[in-house]
């Protein structure tokens, strides 16, 4: 088996492609990489990939050499580093010829491909944190509201209750048009989801959940 082989067989396509920034969807179609497109045609099986639009296709290695513009040997060692695989990639008797060094020109496109990568699992995160705040803030008034409605009508209305029902309507619209926007819209919104998390705090702190 030579180094190529032993690479592909420990790391599959999908996991090296969510790893790399790819934005992977249900049953492993993604947008692909290589061209620009709204809706994902690309199909990431465990050994290979196939994207329908543009027909870019091939296995794990090639991926990675089609993203960082890099040589086969090259993507062999990213992976190897990427992903801790203990290979011995420098045995000279497991491949031939030895990799070249990266141009500068190259070397920039690499950099510039790992940062466009680095942004985009940056605002992944911030896009599922936004969500995830709208989430806990709706979940907290919907427990509010449910736990401390009045009993009978002589029972004191608890602050809880009252704060849910005044509360409640706002955060589920919030949480239901936020995963409408588009990348620009959503980061208009973003002061309001800070405060939003940070009544969210003051509730759980004063009140608990």
């Amino acid at each position: 088996m030579t180094i190529f082989d032993e690479v592909k067989s420990l790391v599959d396509v999908p996991t090296a492609a969510r790893s790399y920034g790819v934005e992977v969807h249900r049953g492993n179609m993604a947008l692909c990489p290589f061209h620009r497109e709204r809706n994902p045609s690309c199909k990431l099986y465990t050994d290979h990939y196939y994207c329908f639009g543009c027909q870019a296709h091939g296995d794990v290695i090639k991926l990675v050499q089609e993203l960082f513009s890099v040589s086969a040997i090259e993507a062999v060692k990213q992976l190897n580093s990427d992903f801790a695989l203990g290979l011995d990639v420098d045995c000279t008797n497991k491949f031939v010829p030895p990799p070249d060094r990266l141009s500068y020109a190259r070397q920039e496109k690499v950099n510039r491909r790992r940062r466009e990568i680095a942004e985009r699992k940056a605002e992944k995160a911030r896009v599922e944190h936004m969500y995830d705040v709208l989430l806990k803030y709706f979940t907290l008034l919907d427990k509010y509201k449910m736990r401390y409605t009045p009993i009978s009508p002589d029972e004191e209305t608890d602050r809880r209750f009252v704060y849910a029902l005044q509360n409640i309507g706002y955060a589920e619209y919030m949480l239901e048009t936020f995963n409408r926007y588009d990348k620009e819209q959503q980061a208009e919104i973003k002061l309001e989801v800070d405060r939003i998390e940070r009544e969210y705090k003051r509730c759980v702190e004063e009140w608990g959940e």
